[in-house]
C-alpha cells in the first residue's frame, strides 16, 4: 500500500491518502486559507489588535482555525502528487521514504504560497515546489561530499544526454562526442563525470570480503618488500665489488655515479676534490669500470637487471 512509507504513516496512520480535488474545491479551500492569513495578520498587527472587540477577536480566531484546517485539507488531498513525483526519483541516492518526506516539505511550502487569484490550479503550482524540494534534498543530502546545486543539475543533464546517446548509438559515447552534444568542452565534461562518481566510505565492508575498504587499499607511501629486498641485494653486490678495487678507484666511481646514496658529480668537481685533472679522473674511472666488468658478481648483475 502507498501508506507503507513512514512519513505518510505519521500523518495518516493506516488510512489511504484522500483523492485529488477538483478545481472548484481547490479554489474554495484556497480562499479559506487566504481569509485565515488575513485574520492572523489582523490579530498580530501592532496597535490594531488592542482595538478589537472580544466578539471580533473570536471571529478572527475562528477564521484562523478554519484557514489552518483548509490548508491541512489542501495538503492531504495532494499527497498523491508527492508519491507520484517521489517515485520518479527512486534511482537517486536517497531512500523512497526520504524522498516522500522532502516532497511533503515542498507541498507545505506550496500551500503557504498559493494564490488562488492567479487562476492556476493548486496541483500544477504544487508540482514545481515538490520537485524543487526533492531535487534540492538530493543535491544536499544524497552525497557524502556535497556539491553545489547548479553543478548537480549539470551532472544530471550530462547523464541524461549520455543515456540518450548510448541508446541511439548502441554503446557508450566518447568523451568528446558527449561534450559536443552537451555544449561544453571536453575538460568540463570530464570534470562533471568525475564529480558524479560515488564516494566510497573507507569503513564500508566490501561485498566479496568482510574486510573494510581501507584494509584493501595499498599504501603508496610504504616500501614494497620485494623492491626493498632487490635494492638491498644490489647495494650489497655493488659494495662488495667496489671493495675489490683500490680506495681511490672506488671513491671516484662513488662520486661519479652517485653510488652509496650520494649524488652524481661531474668530472671537474671530482678532479678539484682529488687535485687532479678531469682527464686523469676519466682514465681512472674507465680503468675501474673495466675491472668491475670482469668480476663474476657484476656479470651476473646484468642478467638481474634484465629480469627487473
Amino acid at each position: 500500500m502507498v501508506t507503507s512509507t513512514r512519513p505518510l504513516q505519521r500523518m495518516l496512520g493506516e488510512q489511504a491518502p484522500p483523492p485529488l480535488l477538483t478545481h472548484a474545491e481547490e479554489m474554495a479551500l484556497a480562499r479559506r486559507v487566504a481569509i485565515g492569513h488575513s485574520a492572523a495578520e489582523q490579530l498580530t498587527r501592532k496597535g490594531r489588535s488592542s482595538t478589537l472587540t472580544p466578539k471580533r477577536r473570536r471571529a478572527l480566531k475562528h477564521q484562523v482555525a478554519d484557514g489552518d484546517a483548509a490548508r491541512e485539507a489542501l495538503i492531504l488531498h495532494n499527497l498523491r502528487l508527492v508519491l507520484n513525483l517521489a517515485g520518479r526519483f527512486r534511482n537517486e541516492s536517497l531512500t523512497y521514504d526520504d524522498l516522500v518526506q522532502e516532497g511533503i516539505f515542498g507541498l507545505l511550502k506550496a500551500a503557504e504560497r498559493y494564490d488562488p487569484k492567479r487562476g492556476t490550479r493548486f496541483a500544477t503550482f504544487a508540482v514545481w515546489w515538490i520537485r524543487q524540494s526533492i531535487g534540492r534534498a538530493i543535491a544536499n543530502l544524497g552525497r557524502t561530499v556535497r556539491l553545489p546545486v547548479n553543478r548537480v543539475h549539470k551532472i544530471s543533464q550530462l547523464r541524461r544526454i549520455a543515456s540518450q546517446m548510448a541508446q541511439h548509438m548502441g554503446n557508450e559515447p566518447l568523451l568528446d562526442d558527449l561534450a559536443d552534444s552537451a555544449g561544453v568542452t571536453s575538460q568540463v565534461a570530464a570534470s562533471l563525470l568525475q564529480d558524479a562518481q560515488d564516494v566510497l566510505s573507507l569503513d564500508a565492508p566490501l561485498e566479496a570480503d568482510d574486510r573494510e575498504a581501507v584494509e584493501r587499499m595499498a599504501d603508496r607511501m610504504a616500501i614494497d618488500p620485494e623492491n626493498a629486498v632487490s635494492e638491498n641485494s644490489l647495494k650489497q653486490i655493488i659494495e662488495k665489488s667496489l671493495a675489490m678495487l683500490d680506495e681511490r678507484e672506488a671513491e671516484i666511481l662513488r662520486l661519479r655515479f652517485g653510488l652509496g646514496g650520494g649524488e652524481a658529480r661531474p668530472l671537474r668537481a671530482i678532479a678539484a676534490a682529488w687535485q687532479m685533472s678531469p682527464e686523469g679522473v676519466r682514465q681512472i674511472s674507465q680503468r675501474a669500470l673495466s675491472r668491475l666488468r670482469t668480476m663474476p658478481d657484476v656479470r651476473g648483475l646484468g642478467e638481474f637487471l634484465k629480469e627487473e
